[in-house]
């Protein structure tokens, strides 16, 4: 029997819209701080610029998985990407520092609906038999835009402008929207829904353990982005950018592979080995000392982290009904963003008496964590299937 297509012309427009996306959001990320500091920002404020995006992002997720669940999510998409457009454009006429933490709440607020709604739109797009290996594809978008984004946003803004950079980022915003309008995304069926609750909303109860795994995972990445820069400085690494290209280089060479062993075995195996190449990354990035282990890590941090990320999705979305596919997906993304705010907190607190390579060694027990959790619900699972 012919297996069922992944990259159509609608699989193949979102994956587009969502690259430009997140190229055009994550292009600010570096420079926002230095832009905040320009216009006179305290130290506590430019930390705000991180935890009201989020607060924003993880407040409004609930609410479009539940939206989700019986009307169409093209239309919502659309809309999201032009309140980003709107939103970013309005970045450079803000001098009052008050009113920019509140837009980046609103910020927020829209990413999280775009977010969700682009994920959950993937899922319906990609044939159910082969769903792992479609989000491994579908992943590829976020992962090599944000890895991609940082270093062209420092480079224009310090060629140029951060104006320029803003606009750069309208552009990309625009391009976006103009691609969702080519997804040819199917009506969703109508489900009888239950009354919403938020507290219950936050976390899909039927996925609480993927959402757990995805915040352990996520603390990995976060001592990443944090302090991978300023380990560099302090070790004479003078390549830094060549972790982030090589690793976003080999989880999408690796996405084929990794989405097939997926779809054939479970989520139980391919989890387990990637976590602990996961926490073999962090370990080798702690010792390095020279460029040549600096690329052994981000090889193994891309086999490592750059598949557990995409399993965990597939594996939230399976767990669920077709109708509950929209909050599972906003399940994930907020446990990604809980992680990333969990690991930036505290290690941020725990540098204050422990080295950089210690902080690596320490989150990469996380890693272990994961393995030891799946290993355990891979046997409960089997021993369940045989009695």
């Amino acid at each position: 029997m012919q297996k069922q297509r992944i990259f159509t012309s609608a699989f193949l427009f979102l994956f587009s819209s969502n690259f430009l996306t997140f190229i055009g959001f994550e292009m600010l990320l570096p420079i926002l701080p230095a832009y905040l500091i320009s216009i006179h920002a305290s130290p506590f404020q430019v930390g705000l610029v991180t935890t009201v995006f989020t607060i924003g992002a993880i407040i409004i997720r609930p609410f479009v998985g539940y939206y989700l669940v019986d009307h169409h999510r093209k239309g919502l998409a659309i809309g999201a990407g032009v309140m980003l457009l709107m939103i970013t454009f309005m970045y450079p006429f803000l001098s009052t520092i008050w009113l920019f933490l509140l837009l980046r709440f609103f910020h927020g607020v829209t990413w999280g609906v775009s977010t969700t709604a682009n994920s959950t739109m993937a899922v319906d797009l990609i044939p159910k038999t082969r769903l792992g290996e479609g989000i491994g594809y579908f992943s590829i978008s976020t992962t090599v835009g944000a890895i991609i984004a940082p270093s062209l946003g420092i480079l224009i803004y310090h060629s140029f402008s951060f104006q320029l950079l803003i606009y750069s980022s309208v552009i990309l915003c625009l391009l976006a929207v103009i691609a969702l309008q080519f997804v040819d995304s199917a009506e969703p069926v109508k489900h009888e829904k239950q009354p919403f609750r938020f507290i219950e909303a936050i976390f899909e109860r039927e996925v609480w353990f993927q959402a757990l795994l995805t915040v352990m995972t996520t603390l990995g990445f976060g001592a990443i982005i944090t302090f991978l820069v300023l380990y560099g400085e302090q070790r004479g690494l003078d390549q830094i950018f060549l972790f982030f290209l090589i690793n976003a280089i080999v989880s999408t060479l690796l996405r084929p592979f990794t989405g097939k062993w997926f779809d054939k075995t479970g989520p139980w195996s391919i989890i387990i080995v990637s976590a602990v190449v996961g926490f073999l990354s962090l370990i080798v990035l702690s010792y390095a000392t020279n460029n040549g282990m600096l690329i052994i890590a981000a090889i193994l941090f891309g086999a490592g982290y750059g598949t557990v990320m995409p399993c965990l999705q597939t594996w939230t979305v399976q767990k669920v009904s077709e109708a509950k596919s929209g909050a599972a997906n906003a399940t994930f993304l907020s446990s990604f963003d809980i992680g990333v705010g969990i690991s930036a907190f505290t290690l941020g607190l725990l540098a204050e008496w422990i080295s950089l390579e210690m902080i690596f060694r320490v989150v990469s027990i996380s890693f272990l964590l994961v393995a030891l959790f799946v290993y355990k619900d891979a046997k409960r699972t089997r021993k369940n299937n045989h009695m």
